[in-house]
Parts: structure tokens; sequence; C-alpha cells
């Protein structure tokens, strides 16, 4: 099982590195945003996700009693 979770992470992880054709700057391609707001709203959504990520995990370890 800790293989295949780590099996998994590791392809996430490898599948959202950026190619550099892809890898420009967030800013250049937003018009009106200044770059402290798009640090506002990636901050937010970073927030919300690890909120629902953490009941959903917690959710998972307590059926399967892992602590």
């Amino acid at each position: 099982m800790k293989t295949y979770f780590l099996f998994i992470l590791t392809s996430i992880t490898v599948s959202f590195i950026p190619v550099s054709a892809f890898a420009r700057c967030v800013v250049c391609y937003t018009n009106g945003l200044s770059g402290a707001s798009i640090t506002v709203i990636v901050i937010l959504f970073s927030a919300i996700f690890l909120f629902f990520a953490n009941k959903l995990f917690r959710k998972i370890l307590d059926k399967y009693n892992i602590y």
C-alpha cells in the first residue's frame, strides 16, 4: 500500500512539472491583474484545496484506523 501511494504521489508530481515552453510568467497572460492579486488568488485557492484535502484524508484515515 505504501509503495502504491508513493508511486501515485510521484506520478502526480512529475505530471505537473511544467515544460519549458509552457513555463511563462502568469502576469504576462492576465489582463488587468497585478502580481499581488494573482498571489492572493493562488493563496486562497491553495487554502481551500488544502481544507478539503484534509477533510478527505481525515475520513480515509478514520475509516482504516491509520494514525
